[in-house]
């Protein structure tokens, strides 16, 4: 199993593939990577799953321009299933509503197309494509007709952290301030599983429901659940991370997919001092892959504290199971 973080701007845009198989997971706020990537498919090969996780910009423009692209040349033929939780009619123009909207027109003019807008209904199963499974471990209900707001969830409004002492960071995180709603809440949260490996895809999950769900998949399989890859949600926030959530799974390796994003200080910096201070034993090394270098590079850790914290930073787009 291949995992491919593109590089898609301050969004998320993951393309999952083995043996012919392609699974798409969210399309990016830059639309040239996932373009990129389509046009690099062989020629015998089709999208088998799309997966839009919610619909904020940075998730769906992505899948918007790629869908379109598919349309202008005449292949939406090789895009098969889609997993999108939302109407499949067109609602008010509130935030994102808009794109979602877009999106839901293109869908619906794909002959063929198979669309789940509710994956609360695959809760407990094991979608199979190939040898790669998935588990849907949220939303856990309806929520393609729930209210979308109408302005932005706040979501990383706090100060820039990224010149602060790592140290400093280790010594006085706290869970006080976290995301609690919106759209992120209503995040498709996958486990992909292929050949014995796993990997948590979380989207940009609140931790409320990533840590409800990981605490309901433990109950009936065992705790806590043992990964080789976390992609840390919302691309690097701390109010995404908690103690809680890490406390519900065993992984040394995490991903962080955004470009340095000055708007919102994503990734923040106490999102590293989180993995430190929250980790069972000081003893185990935690890795971390950016998919951009820019996003390390403002984080300012010195070798000196990567070495005495034990933990590792990398940037690697391209993951091979």
């Amino acid at each position: 199993m291949v995992i491919e973080i593109l590089q898609a701007g301050t969004g998320d845009s993951i393309w999952v593939s083995h043996n012919k198989k392609n699974i798409v997971i969210d399309g990016g706020k830059s639309t040239a990577a996932i373009r990129a990537k389509y046009s690099k498919m062989p020629q015998d090969e089709i999208i088998d799953l799309l997966v839009v996780t919610h619909i904020d910009s940075d998730h769906i423009a992505g899948i918007i321009a790629l869908v379109k692209h598919m349309k202008e040349i005449g292949e939406t033929h090789r895009l098969k299933q889609v997993w999108f939780n939302f109407p499949k009619k067109e609602e008010t123009d509130e935030y994102s509503v808009g794109e979602g909207n877009e999106l839901t027109s293109l869908l619906l003019e794909i002959d063929g197309l198979s669309w789940n807008n509710n994956t609360s209904e695959l809760l407990g199963s094991t979608i199979e494509y190939g040898d790669i499974k998935l588990h849907v471990l949220a939303p856990a209900h309806d929520v393609a007709y729930e209210n979308k707001p109408k302005e932005p969830d706040e979501l990383g409004v706090r100060s820039d952290d990224w010149y602060i002492d790592l140290r400093t960071l280790i010594d006085n995180v706290d869970d006080d301030d976290i995301d609690e709603g919106g759209t992120n809440s209503q995040s498709i949260i996958i486990l992909a599983e292929c050949e014995g490996k796993k990997l948590l895809l979380p989207g940009d999950s609140t931790p409320k429901k990533l840590c409800d769900a990981l605490q309901s998949y433990n109950k009936t399989n065992g705790t806590p659940l043992e990964l080789d890859f976390m992609k840390l949600p919302h691309h690097g926030s701390t109010r995404n991370v908690t103690k809680n959530i890490l406390n519900e799974v065993t992984c040394s390796n995490f991903i962080i997919s955004t470009k340095k994003n000055n708007k919102y200080y994503f990734p923040n910096k106490e999102t590293i001092a989180k993995l430190i201070r929250y980790r069972d034993s000081a003893d185990k090394a935690i890795n971390v892959y950016f998919n951009y270098q820019e996003s390390l590079d403002v984080l300012g850790i010195t070798a000196e504290e990567l070495t005495e914290n034990n933990i590792n930073l990398n940037v690697c787009n391209e993951f091979n199971f």
